[in-house]
């Protein structure tokens, strides 16, 4: 049995197929945008529908992680990465493995601007994207029942929150406080600077994640969208906190920053988890 892991270079790619490879009695198969990335991986351009009939064509795959993507906020670049990019692999899929299981990871950027009082957030919350990242996400998310009616592909969204640990981009908070702690241990730099602290976010570690995606990809309904996050709020200040206490270093060194972005952030969301809780209580009792 083949297994694709899209986004193979990257932070969640990375860890999930060796998750998969330690969990799964499979053949787990990258896939990556440039050779020189991940060298073991398959070479596809997710954005050129013949290249990836090709590769779908070729690797036969039972199990698709769908988890590339970017986080640019640029509408092109966006648009071209998490939709277009998800809307081949389907059309090949259909094309030359319409039994495969499809994961798409999506993102609760899609649930956008959240009351404080419909926390945690389910899967029925209305979607209300705040950026084009999120928008964009909220259309990929969309391709799943589309693509379950036209062509009964067996499609499930892992709608992901934040996700914790090590080498994250530094295009994301904890990425940029991982590198600046590094810095600061190094001598590099004496001081951390960072943006406000008093929102609070869902956060999971990897591994965690990668067992829910597991899970959703193998037991999940087609067509439908799993929250993918602890089930629990912490504020940055208090994530912060924590990091520098694991590398022995305190607040103190701390200069807080607030700048327009995180002004204009949503103040408070994290997930209601029930639904892929209930799926892996499943697969445990099997």
């Amino acid at each position: 049995m083949n297994l694709l892991v899209t986004g193979a270079s990257g932070f969640v790619g990375r860890h999930l197929l060796k998750y998969l490879d330690s969990k799964m009695d499979a053949s787990c198969i990258g896939i990556c945008r440039t050779p020189s990335a991940c060298p073991d991986a398959i070479c596809c351009e997710l954005t050129d529908h013949t290249q990836v009939d090709d590769m779908i064509r070729v690797t036969q795959p039972s199990l698709i992680f769908h988890v590339a993507g970017s986080f640019s906020n640029d509408y092109e670049t966006d648009t071209s990465n998490n939709i277009l990019a998800a809307k081949n692999i389907l059309e090949a899929t259909a094309k030359y493995k319409k039994d495969a299981r499809i994961m798409l990871m999506g993102s609760a950027a899609e649930y956008g601007d959240v009351k404080n009082q419909d926390n945690p957030v389910n899967e029925q919350q209305k979607l209300n994207p705040i950026s084009i990242y999120g928008w964009s996400k909220a259309a990929q998310s969309l391709l799943a029942p589309l693509y379950l009616n036209k062509y009964g592909l067996e499609v499930m969204v892992a709608r992901t929150f934040n996700l914790l640990g090590e080498n994250m981009s530094t295009r994301l908070f904890t990425g940029r406080v991982e590198q600046q702690i590094r810095d600061v241990l190094a001598g590099k730099a004496e001081r951390i600077t960072v943006g406000g602290l008093e929102a609070k976010r869902d956060y999971i570690d990897i591994d965690s994640a990668c067992a829910m995606f597991l899970a959703i990809a193998t037991k999940g309904l087609p067509g439908e969208i799993y929250n993918v996050g602890s089930g629990a709020a912490i504020s940055m200040r208090q994530l912060l906190d924590i990091m520098l206490q694991t590398a022995e270093l305190d607040m103190s060194i701390v200069d807080e920053v607030p700048d327009k972005q995180t002004l204009n952030e949503v103040s408070m969301i994290y997930a209601d988890i029930s639904k892929v809780t209930a799926l892996m209580n499943n697969i445990t009792a099997e």
